[in-house]
């Protein structure tokens, strides 16, 4: 996208990747291995540096999401499930990635820190997928690989590792799809097109991992019917990326319909009929759209401005005569994929969760994509080109601001950890983890972007500026994971650690069946089903009904203002207080078992 900014009429493929300038002379092929071990060394850094920033974490904080996938894949591994009937179904994709672990250990805590480890290893191919985009677009490999760096530090693409969510990974799904989509679009020969067996299959893995990998596919079939259209010869390819991408799309409806079963008895939340409900009148449109500015606003904020110069670069190649073809497409597709998710996305969650208004979650993907693409533009483009994204890109942002201030209102809140964890940026911004004022986050948004403005500019006269621009860039998103770090995750480890019921001679020991009040929230017994690995919870009225039979262990609420014997006065004979948590607002009894000489 810089290079059509830079030259209106260039027409000339970009670099030559290392593969091809390898195969030219010894010293290039030595060149070539030598950037490949660069490569790797750098996605080991930033996957080191992952598993670094997530050591803290224990448990699960991110409920019912992160529950939902770590017991998917317990299922999938032949273990117990778990009832969440009426909660979002969470797809198979994530769970079918992390299955593996539970093959090895059931521990939980075992099983938790496995499974950041595999996050850390797939969220950080942002490095090296980030280097073969930026050659794509002309960068030389020095250029390249520290913008992939950069990028990589994006907390949009490094701080949900340190959960068990899709959000580790669909940042690096999304990237590799366009890259793959790329690859085909511009291979010339026969054996080169049907290279979009790999795109057609991320793209059905993308949907196969999250509702939001369907806007993928349908931007995949998009540009299917395209090169169908438009390259006869290519058309065998097309229906080989068809029936692929249709298989994968199969196998991920019966991989879901299966979890729903063992997972869903009663039913799930329908995200469709949701969907149908925000845009059933002119007002709920309305509505959805301007929650849709919301997620536009915070894909310029959360990528410091960056991605927003990306975002009006690839409308500018979009509309612009004498751009090649394969960049308008790639462009169009982006744009299209991040405009439609923007608008679905909020409009298929209920209205009640504040996250709707103005979450950088759903569109991760797309913000490390255009923050690559608004790299390029700094690094390579000429002073107008530049000053004219930048223009844009504070328009488009200060006008989106003022609808989250009129709509959602001048604070977001940050307090606790559902606020703090999707308004963590705006909270980064501000230094408020109580409530982020929409205003001066904008305003730090766009003195950010005018800084790295002056630098890209700076960097036309004196080439040293450049490492300074990308130091400056990464030390922003660095200080801002560490904080989020500490402020999200490592502050509600401490909480859910009094609200979850401990494991061992504390707590829940193993073996033992569990029973759960009915009265006991789902913010409770949710990270209880993930602790108690070895078989399913069971639920009962202790008002009417007696435990369920063979069950040794019964959690139930705390009681306000009584003592925990109050919790359940109709206990039946033998049954006694075993452990309790004020502050985590549980109690819990144990069943005297004198036939194998214990006490409980």
């Amino acid at each position: 996208m810089a290079r059509l900014l830079i030259t209106p009429g260039a027409m000339e493929p970009a670099a030559p990747d290392a593969g091809v300038e390898a195969r030219t002379d010894g010293p290039a092929r030595r060149s070539g291995r030598r950037w490949v071990v660069l490569l790797v060394a750098g996605w080991l850094c930033q996957a080191g540096l992952r598993a670094w920033f997530s050591r803290m974490q224990v448990m699960p904080l991110a409920n019912p999401d992160e529950t939902a996938y770590l017991i998917a894949a317990r299922v999938l591994a032949g273990g117990p499930d778990a009832d969440l009937s009426g909660s979002t179904l969470y797809p198979g994709g994530y769970p079918l990635l992390i299955t593996p672990v539970y093959w090895f250990t059931s521990n939980p805590a075992t099983v938790y820190h496995a499974v950041m480890m595999i996050n850390a290893a797939i969220s950080a191919a942002i490095m090296p997928l980030g280097y073969l985009a930026r050659r794509r677009l002309g960068l030389d490999r020095l250029a390249a690989y520290g913008v992939a760096t950069v990028a990589a530090l994006v907390p949009a693409g490094f701080f949900y590792s340190q959960y068990a969510m899709t959000d580790a990974v669909f940042p690096v799904v999304t990237l590799a799809w366009l890259l793959a989509t790329h690859s085909w679009l511009t291979a010339s020969s026969a054996r080169g097109r049907y290279a979009a067996a790999g795109s057609a299959l991320l793209a059905g893995f993308a949907y196969m991992i999250h509702s939001r990998g369907l806007v993928l596919l349908a931007g995949y079939a998009a540009v299917g019917a395209f090169i169908a259209w438009r390259r006869p010869a290519a058309r065998g390819s097309v229906a080989a990326a068809a029936l692929i991408a249709l298989g994968v799309a199969g196998a991920a409806w019966r991989l879901n319909h299966y979890l729903s079963s063992a997972m869903y008895p009663e039913g799930a939340r329908s995200l469709s009929g949701q969907m149908a409900s925000s845009l059933h009148s002119v007002q709920g449109t309305i509505h959805v759209f301007e929650m849709a500015a919301g997620q536009m606003w915070r894909l310029v904020l959360d990528s410091w401005g960056i991605a927003g110069i990306g975002l009006v670069a690839a409308l500018a190649v979009v509309v612009r005569r004498g751009v090649r073809t394969d960049l308008r497409i790639m462009a169009g597709l982006a744009v299209a994929v991040t405009a439609i998710i923007a608008c679905t996305a909020p409009a298929a969650l209920p209205s009640d969760q504040s996250q709707t208004w103005a979450s950088g979650r759903y569109l991760d993907g797309m913000i490390i994509s255009f923050f690559l693409a608004g790299a390029v533009v700094l690094l390579r483009a000429g002073l107008r080109p530049i000053l004219g994204c930048a223009f844009g890109t504070a328009v488009l942002f200060v006008v989106a601001a003022v609808m989250v201030a009129v709509y959602a209102g001048s604070s977001l809140p940050t307090s606790g950890f559902g606020s703090a964890f999707n308004f963590a940026e705006p909270a980064v911004l501000t230094q408020d983890w109580t409530h982020a004022s929409v205003l001066l986050a904008s305003a730090v948004t766009l003195g950010l972007l005018a800084c790295w403005v002056a630098l890209a500019l700076a960097a036309r006269r004196w080439r040293a500026v450049i490492p300074v621009f990308g130091v400056c860039v990464a030390a922003v998103s660095v200080v801002a994971v560490a904080q989020m770090t500490s402020q999200v995750s490592q502050a509600s480890t401490v909480q859910a650690q009094a609200v979850n019921v401990p494991m061992g001679a504390d707590g829940v020991r193993p073996g033992e069946q569990v029973a759960v009040s009915s009265d006991v929230g789902w913010q409770a017994w949710v990270p209880l089903a993930y602790q108690v690995s070895w078989t399913e919870l069971q639920f009962f009225n202790p008002a009417s009904q007696p435990p369920p039979t063979g069950v040794t262990v019964v959690e139930m609420p705390w009681p306000g203002g009584q003592p925990a014997q109050a919790s359940w006065p109709h206990a039946p004979a033998g049954w006694r207080v075993a452990a309790s948590n004020q502050a985590g607002s549980w109690v819990l009894w144990r069943k005297a078992l004198r036939a194998k000489g214990l006490t409980g």
